[in-house]
């Protein structure tokens, strides 16, 4: 017998024999190996003289490597060069793995006292390459389409376990996901945009780990949260003013956009509407409207009222009627102005002008209405309009003729003969009124209000009639001043009874005042 098959069959007989005195010689397996690699097989006693050592594979036993301390090592047909030993422990080493080395491998250890055996079994797997990712669809409707994820092995051992990744997060079954096939199907139900991805799947086996490469879903979605925005925004642009508006909509594809103005489509396309030198004509709501071609959705923004002011200018106030004003008439004085008026104002002289007495304002301020016009009402009158990018004023002076009233003639009534006469005729009226003089029935030429004769005569005396003429209101007035002609020295010599009476009065006064003051001294004396 040679020396293999004797220390076999000595281990054999002492472990039949019952000299084992342990049959925990290796941990609890399997052990797992890479096609290929590198497996160590690890005994559990402590270095240690061993007599003997011997490892077997399968069933009927074949020999690896069997190990007397006084005759050396024999290894086993197919593992020579594959193999290495531990002499103090026993733990094998076995390389080059196929995968025909998967099995279960025995071992005994003799020590001077005692057999220790053991076995575990050995995996040898193949490691996972080329792991692939495919999907059943991959251009996808949000909330209508489903889609099913596959990730297959070309070359590895089984069995597999299965990740899968959304991104960096890990997807796992729950409402509306769903793994199939062992984990190699994926299914999500109604996808959202959320669900784009990238998705990867990771297989993995005992000895090895694999990622697949990455799939995109696209996942068309949309139009939403369809806004607009109005640059520069304002309450009122003036004409002539430039804008822009921008419209954004979450939307896969990209949204196309149209613009409406008052509902009706513009021949406007694009994210921008500018309006340039935009004129009062262009006022209105403003909305834009998003279409996706893939969804075949659409959504309208809220809509912006845009307002476009004319700038105010020509103000002008114009009276009705456009002839000459006369007290007790009546008139109206309208102001317009080019561009939007939104207020008026009125003032007269500078101070603030209301409706009440014989003025009556029209509910748009746009006419003022005076009834009857008074000869107060003269003066200037202005007219303030504005909106609120803009103001302008107008004035016009508004006179009222009237008269002539209030005449009188300013003059004496007696004058001496050879004196001179000034008569002045006076009235109150606009325009001024024009004069003539009449003297006992016969007009004096002339039209000044004044009357005037260096020398008087006797036959100046009489009835001087003034007549007050005003060529506007086609009123006349007279008056009659009488003028008597004394003889020279009549008026200027001698005094009047009248004065007589005075003197006589005053002298009769200082003698009484005489006798008081007398009596009543002549009483204190007494």
């Amino acid at each position: 017998m040679d020396f293999h098959h004797s220390t076999s069959l000595t281990v054999y007989l002492l472990s039949i024999l019952g000299y084992c005195a342990g049959q925990d010689a290796l941990p609890s397996g399997p052990v797992n190996g890479t096609l290929g690699g590198n497996v160590i097989f690890k005994t559990t006693i402590n270095p240690t003289t061993l007599f003997a050592i011997s490892w077997t594979f399968g069933e009927p036993p074949v020999s690896v490597v069997d190990f007397v301390s006084s005759a050396g090592s024999v290894i086993g047909v197919g593992y020579v060069g594959r193999i290495s030993l531990d002499n103090s422990t026993g733990s094998l080493e076995l390389r080059k793995l196929t995968l025909i080395d998967s099995g279960t491998y025995r071992v005994s250890l003799r020590t001077a006292d005692v057999i220790q055996v053991g076995s575990t079994s050995l995996i040898v797997y193949e490691t996972i390459s080329n792991v692939t990712l495919r999907a059943n669809v991959i251009d996808l409707m949000e909330l209508n389409d489903t889609v099913i994820f596959s990730c297959s092995v070309s070359s590895g051992s089984s069995p597999f376990s299965y990740r899968w990744l959304n991104g960096s997060s890990e997807v796992t079954a729950r409402y509306g996901i769903q793994l199939g096939d062992g984990g190699r199907t994926l299914t999500i139900a109604n996808v959202t945009r959320y669900d784009q991805g990238p998705y990867r799947c990771i297989v993995s086996n005992p000895v090895s780990s694999k990622p697949s490469q990455n799939l995109t879903l696209i996942i068309s979605y949309g139009p939403e949260n369809t806004t607009m925005k109005v640059t520069p925004l304002d309450v009122l642009y003036g004409s002539g003013s430039n804008l822009t508006l921008s419209c954004s909509a979450e939307s896969s594809p990209s949204a196309q956009f149209q613009w409406l103005l008052n509902g009706t489509l513009l021949s406007n396309n694009g994210p921008e509407l500018r309006l340039e030198n935009i004129q009062a004509n262009q006022s209105g709501s403003y909305s834009c409207w998003a279409h996706n071609t893939r969804t075949l959705r659409y959504q309208i923004s809220e809509p912006s009222d845009i307002t476009v002011l004319e700038p105010i200018s020509g103000a002008n106030i114009t009276t009705t009627p456009n002839s000459s004003i006369i007290e007790g008439g009546s008139v109206n004085l309208t102001c317009d102005a080019s561009g939007a008026i939104i207020t008026r104002e009125w003032m007269k002289d500078g101070h603030p002008l209301s409706a009440g007495g014989n003025i009556i304002i029209s509910e748009d301020k746009r006419v003022l209405s005076i009834n009857p016009v008074k000869r107060t009402d003269s003066g200037e009158y202005r007219c303030r309009v504005s909106n609120p990018i803009s103001t302008a004023n107008a004035k016009h002076g508004l006179i009222v003729n009237y008269g002539p009233d209030g005449m009188e003639i300013m003059g004496p009534s007696e004058i001496e003969v050879g004196q001179k006469i000034t008569l002045t005729c006076s009235a109150d009226s606009i325009p001024t009124s024009s004069y003539t003089w009449v003297l006992n029935g016969t007009e004096i030429p002339g039209h000044s209000p004044e009357f005037t004769k260096e020398k008087s005569e006797y036959s100046d005396s009489g009835d001087y009639t003034c007549t007050a003429t005003n060529n506007v209101t086609g009123n006349k007035t007279s008056v009659v001043h009488k003028l008597s002609v004394k003889t020279e020295g009549s008026l200027s010599q001698g005094l009047s009874a009248g004065a007589i009476a005075g003197i006589v009065i005053g002298v009769l006064l200082v003698l009484g005042v005489a006798v008081g003051v007398a009596v009543y001294f002549m009483k204190i004396k007494g």
